[in-house]
């Protein structure tokens, strides 16, 4: 009798856990909570790209009602950029500031748009960012297992700081220059005559210190907020590239989500993206102030044509790029 009532209480037992399982996989998805670690090279708070990822994390964490939270690493906490791209290629539920100089490695054609003097303006870039050529590269890296979430920030023009004047291609010729570990950047000033030298960002100010470069080469938000300004007092406006930060995070994570996160993810990555060009564009004169005040000399009478003619040169030297890409990017960016 015992052991009818034992059986009998088992099959009971089973048959509520059956009932558990199956109402628990038709509850909402929508009841999970997610993390995600937030990573970016800079460090300084006041950068408007810092500034932008609290306001993104903030009005993430608000719209999903706490359900998508985000814990910001600032100064390469998480590893160098390459390496922080690398885990979330490989599912590690990161997301990352990147640009697209970095993201060459798993789409090399991605390079062209962190290449020398490829914008005349923001609406050729604005452009470029709507168009189906961005579409296709945007999906081509999402099949390497990444998808954007923000495209289009405004970063900043890129100068030269060192201790000498750069007005011309030959004055730039045998410095060792640091650069970030970007394919295009290393051919555009290797194609310069320089000795272009990947280094992380956080060693950047050590690297100038201790004389291992020469100069180094960033936005003025970066070189205020590294205060490389201390070590090195001579700015030359090249003006080589217009960088364009991205945010991006593993495609499989994301697809993880239920549908309502990812579409606040991707609309405030819109927003964060215009909110990120408004910043830059109005900071910038401030930097350059904050420096002059440092004892900056601005070297203005920079023949960036003759760097842009010499430079030209990388978009062909960069290993993998699709024949034609380059121009199908400038077609896209100058269509009416």
């Amino acid at each position: 009798m015992t052991s009818r009532r034992t059986a009998a209480a088992k099959t009971l037992s089973l048959l509520a856990a059956g009932l558990a399982l199956t109402f628990g996989m038709a509850a909402p998805a929508a009841a999970q909570n997610y993390t995600l670690r937030f990573s970016t090279s800079q460090v300084n708070p006041n950068e408007p790209v810092v500034k932008v990822m609290h306001s993104f994390a903030d009005r993430v964490k608000q719209r999903s009602g706490g359900r998508l939270t985000l814990n910001i690493f600032t100064g390469d906490q998480l590893g160098p950029q390459k390496k922080v791209n690398e885990m979330i290629k490989g599912g590690a539920r990161v997301l990352s500031v990147t640009d697209y100089g970095q993201l060459s490695q798993f789409v090399p054609d991605l390079g062209i748009l962190a290449g020398p003097y490829l914008y005349a303006n923001h609406d050729e870039a604005k452009k470029l960012f709507a168009s189906e050529v961005f579409k296709e590269l945007s999906g081509r890296l999402e099949q390497q297992g990444m998808k954007l979430i923000m495209a289009d920030g405004l970063f900043g023009v890129r100068h030269l700081l060192g201790s000498k004047p750069v007005r011309t291609p030959a004055d730039i010729a045998g410095m060792t220059l640091r650069v970030p570990p970007s394919p295009i950047m290393l051919e555009t000033f290797t194609a310069l005559g320089a000795r272009p030298t990947a280094l992380p960002w956080g060693e950047v100010y050590n690297a100038l210190q201790t004389n291992v470069v020469d100069a180094a080469e960033a936005n003025y938000g970066s070189l205020v907020g590294s205060k490389l300004y201390e070590v090195r007092k001579v700015l030359s406006t090249t003006a080589h590239q217009t960088m364009y930060a991205t945010m991006v995070t593993s495609a499989d994570f994301f697809k993880s989500l239920p549908p309502d996160l990812q579409t606040v993810l991707l609309e405030e990555g819109r927003k964060a993206g215009a909110e990120l060009t408004q910043l830059t564009q109005a900071s910038d004169a401030a930097y350059a102030d904050e420096m002059k005040k440092a004892g900056v000399q601005f070297v203005t009478d920079v023949d960036n044509k003759a760097f842009a003619e010499k430079a030209k040169v990388a978009y062909t030297k960069v290993p993998g790029l699709t024949p034609g890409m380059y121009d199908k990017v400038r077609a896209a960016m100058t269509a009416h």
